[in-house]
This record gives structure tokens, sequence and C-alpha cells, in this order.
């Protein structure tokens, strides 16, 4: 392969259309575009029939959990890469609960090491937040004053509530120490712990797969979602707000969170996403189809997905990340 291809009569998703053309790849970068009409082949280029089919830019994944140190049988980054690729994601950004939890730098560069041995994309890690371990993260990241940018490491991931593994920071005087002394960004798992336990009493005796949304309510997911917002702009940090789930949060945070590139510059850049889980589910899905659907946050109500469709055509949610963290069926 010299990094040239045509592609013909594809559908091509552009900045600003969607239309059918050709599109010209010449030593890796792309040439021409043109739309409603054909290119020639030339003779050192691959010819792709795109007929029929869609042309999008290479997708980025900004929250994965793929299981490799710890689950080779679930998934390992060789594995988990090339499915990635083969669903058009070119780049992916992988989180740290693992086995073990990836909270220090010895752990990180195993990762890293682990990558480029076996991954076929572009990938990032990030680092996983404990109560005591801010020295930790300093040496990945680095400090306010002092930022670090280490190839391959995207940021740090904090738990605010418990969910998978275990990492959790939810301390008020813990999630200061770790927004006002790093560098970078951090991202952030929004549900309120003390909700969580006060709420576990109500529905600890039940086995219907509807107390799992009960429990870990839109309350439970807002109160931590305020809070991180408020130690992002207390501190100036970058935050973004992973998997959000509620309509009430994506109304609460519209008017907070933008794109990178339209943030004031003397305000803190906060963003968000969402999922296409949760923009197509609700609860009567789980009800059908029971643990296959079970996730934390979780799959809410129709109100639920249809203010998450709001806040992602009105800017409120700025991407769509997958989350895929696989299970084996057992």
């Amino acid at each position: 392969m010299n990094g040239n291809v045509l592609i013909h009569g594809a559908t091509m998703v552009l900045n600003d259309e969607t239309s059918v053309g050709d599109l010209r790849i010449r030593n890796g970068l792309i040439e021409a575009i043109v739309i409603g009409q054909s290119m020639e082949p030339l003779e050192d280029e691959l010819f792709i029939d795109g007929r029929g089919l869609h042309l999008l830019p290479g997708i980025i994944d900004p929250q994965c959990h793929f299981r490799d140190p710890g689950q080779p049988e679930k998934e390992d980054l060789g594995s988990g890469s090339a499915a990635a690729v083969s669903g058009g994601v070119t780049s992916f950004l992988d989180m740290p609960n693992n086995k073990p939890s990836i909270t220090d730098m010895d752990g990180m560069r195993m990762k890293l090491q682990t990558a480029s041995e076996k991954c076929v994309n572009n990938y990032g890690f990030f680092i996983g937040a404990t109560p005591n371990n801010v020295s930790d993260l300093q040496e990945a990241v680095g400090t306010p004053d002092q930022p670090l940018a280490i190839p391959g490491i995207c940021g740090i991931k904090i738990f605010m509530g418990s969910s998978t593994g275990t990492l959790l920071v939810n301390e008020r005087e813990a999630l200061e120490a770790i927004f006002e002394g790093t560098g970078g960004l951090i991202a952030v798992h929004a549900e309120d712990e003390k909700r969580l336990i006060e709420r576990f009493e109500a529905i600890k005796d039940r086995t219907d797969i509807a107390a799992h949304a009960e429990w870990r309510d839109d309350v439970t997911a807002l109160l931590a979602t305020q809070l991180a917002v408020e130690l992002a702009q207390a501190s100036g940090h970058r935050l973004h707000v992973l998997h959000l789930t509620s309509g009430i949060e994506a109304e609460w945070l519209d008017g907070i969170t933008v794109l990178p590139s339209q943030a004031p510059a003397d305000q803190a850049i906060i963003t968000t996403e969402t999922l296409p889980q949760h923009l197509t589910f609700d609860d009567t899905d789980v009800a059908r189809e029971g643990t296959r659907l079970q996730m934390n946050p979780p799959i809410r109500y129709a109100a639920d997905r249809e203010g998450l469709w709001k806040g992602l055509k009105e800017g409120a949610i700025q991407c769509i990340a997958t989350d895929h963290a696989p299970h084996t069926l057992e």
C-alpha cells in the first residue's frame, strides 16, 4: 500500500452536507473530493466501489474499557483494536479499571508497551484516580503549573460513585486535591456515592430489573455532575463528564459545556458525551432484555432518551462515545 486510494460513488458525510461523490487519497492524505461526478482511476491507486455505502471521517471513541490486562478471555488490546478498526474507529481512549486497576506509571507503561505491540489504530489511556495517589497522577499528567503531555496518556479517570472494580474517589477533600493538584484532563463517572448507599436500603431485597434504575436514579447522577463542574470551575481544570444518561443533566449542563474550540479563554473547559445505548433504549427495553441492558449509569426512561437527543442536537452534549465494555455471556 502506497497510500493512494480512489473511493467511487460513496455517500460522503462532509462538514456541512451528506452527498454522493468520489474521494481521492494520495500518499495517505485526502487530495480531492468531487460531488455528483466521477474521477478517473489512476494506475497506482486502489479503487474502491463505494456505491450504496457511507464514507465517514475516522471515528474517535473517547471511552472504552478493553480488558487488557487481567481478562483476556473477554478481550485484549489486540482484538479490541481490530474490532474498533472494523467499525471505522481509528482512535480510542481506554479506561483504567482493569485487573489490577491502572493507577501509577508502572501500570501505564505496561499498557503502552502492550498497545505498541498489539494495536492497529491510534490509542490513548487514562490513569485511574484513588483517594491518595495524587503524586502518581502528577507523574503521568503533571501539575497545573507544569502539565505533562506524555504520548499515549490522555488524562485522569475518576469514579465518583462505585461501579466496577476497586476505583472510587467520593470524598470532597480527595476530589479537591486531584482537581487542584494535577494537569491535563479529568474525566468523571458521575454518580453520588452517598446517595447510592442511602438508596440501596430501599431496593436491596428486590430482584426485578427495574430496581437498578430506581436505585441509581437521575438525581444520583446530577448531584455528582454538579460537584464535578463546581470543582472544575473553581480550579480552572479541564473536565469531561462521561456517559450522560439523564434529561435533567443535559438540561442543567446547557450553557456550561462547550466545544473546546469555542470556549472563553477565562473559563474552565467542560464537555460531556452520551452513548448510543442511552439514545436508543429505555425502561421498556430493559424490561424485555433484562440484565443484558444493565449498566452503570443505567438505561433510564423515554423522557431521558428524548432529553439526551435534545442536548445532542442543541449542543449541550459535545460527542458520542461507546463505553464499550465486553463481558462473556455468562
